[in-house]
């Protein structure tokens, strides 16, 4: 099929290309806490008899000395022992989380409940492992459980907050960030995220305050500082935005991210080739980084170099075949070598992956 271009307006087009790479950017919003801290039940308890006993408080001692294998093995000792033993089918499950294994985890959580229902701990925990799972509907089911029955954990609101921000629903995660700050003030990553949530809801100052007392409580934390710029960004401090991406990676120097944002902020103060340093460093850190491919082919767009720019937006497709503003970015390339044809194809693959302003320049375009 060949495709016959009309005059093109390219003025026109390069606003439409600005608008596109504002759309490719990921937001690295969400902080959570590396080493989740798991809510067993670290006490020594009597059971109904003394094998199972000596095994589950073997098992509290090796699970504190970080023996996750022995732990198994000794709480699983004292269910042999003791098959209705609820807190060492707890601690057996939490064990198992923190080994990775998160359907084994599930089924002793399980187990705990089927013999106590009323421990939240366990529910708790069980929210846990399908969060880790990504099974985001079955944790906040199991994080509301234990709320129900009366767990008052900063961490429970807060990784019930992290589900509700996963899924879209910015109000909710703040009232959780929040009652998780107000039982834990130093709670660092509660008001990071708190940040992140406002800023979703655009409510700049807010989140810039969050941001603000995260680092107020750890000056090195990256992804503050990273987040802090996408605000600025949002706001149209350029340079603002810069020096708080700048300051992400000086605190981290592999944050392919903070140097793709950065790489933005610069393309939007018009520092192209600033912007493209920043990209193609993002993708020496990260080789497979999509978005970088896609934003690199853009600014090479604006210093006219056209084929490099179609190398960097194939790279990006080969990866996703239906990255639609990959089409529409390397349409225009084309359509500056004159390539007219060849433009037209890759508007109208945009406008078949769903990017609805590549109907702008298809437009242009006649099929015979």
């Amino acid at each position: 099929m060949n495709y016959i271009v009309k005059t093109i307006n390219h003025r026109h087009m390069n606003k439409c290309m600005l608008i596109v790479l504002m759309l490719v950017l990921p937001i690295l919003s969400i902080a959570q806490i590396e080493q989740p801290q798991l809510f067993d039940d670290p006490t020594l308890v009597a059971a109904k008899n003394q094998e199972a006993e000596i095994a589950y408080n073997q098992g509290i001692d090796h699970f504190g000395r970080g023996d996750f294998d022995a732990a198994v093995a000794s709480f699983q000792e004292a269910i042999k022992y003791d098959n209705k033993f609820a807190k060492a089918y707890l601690n057996l499950g939490s064990t198992l989380i923190r080994q990775e294994k998160y359907e084994e985890a599930i089924e002793n959580l399980t187990l705990t409940l089927e013999i106590d229902s009323a421990l939240s701990f366990a529910y708790f925990n069980r929210g846990r492992a399908y969060d880790m799972s990504e099974d985001l509907n079955k944790a906040y089911s199991d994080y509301c459980k234990a709320i129900d029955l009366g767990l008052e954990n900063a961490n429970l609101y807060y990784y019930r907050g992290v589900v509700e921000f996963r899924n879209k629903k910015y109000d909710e995660a703040i009232g959780d960030f929040t009652l998780a700050i107000n039982i834990n003030p130093e709670f660092t990553y509660a008001y990071h995220d708190r940040g992140s949530a406002r800023r979703m809801v655009e409510n700049y100052d807010a989140a810039i305050a969050d941001y603000n007392k995260a680092l107020e409580l750890d000056p090195r934390l990256s992804i503050a500082y990273n987040n802090m710029g996408s605000v600025k960004r949002s706001e149209g401090d350029y340079k603002g935005a810069i020096e708080e991406y700048s300051l992400a990676i000086k605190m981290d120097t592999a944050m392919f991210i903070a140097y793709n944002n950065r790489g933005f902020a610069r393309y939007l103060d018009e520092d192209f080739e600033g912007a493209i340093v920043d990209y193609q460093k993002a993708l020496e850190i990260k080789d497979d980084y999509l978005y970088a491919y896609n934003n690199l082919g853009s600014a090479l767009i604006k210093q006219k170099q056209y084929h490099e720019a179609i190398k960097y937006l194939t790279q990006a497709l080969e990866m996703q075949p239906d990255y639609g503003i990959a089409y529409l970015n390397r349409g225009n390339a084309r359509e500056m070598l004159k390539d007219f044809e060849g433009a037209c194809a890759d508007w109208k693959k945009a406008v078949e992956n769903g990017t609805e302003r590549a109907k702008n320049f298809l437009m242009h375009c006649d099929q015979n």
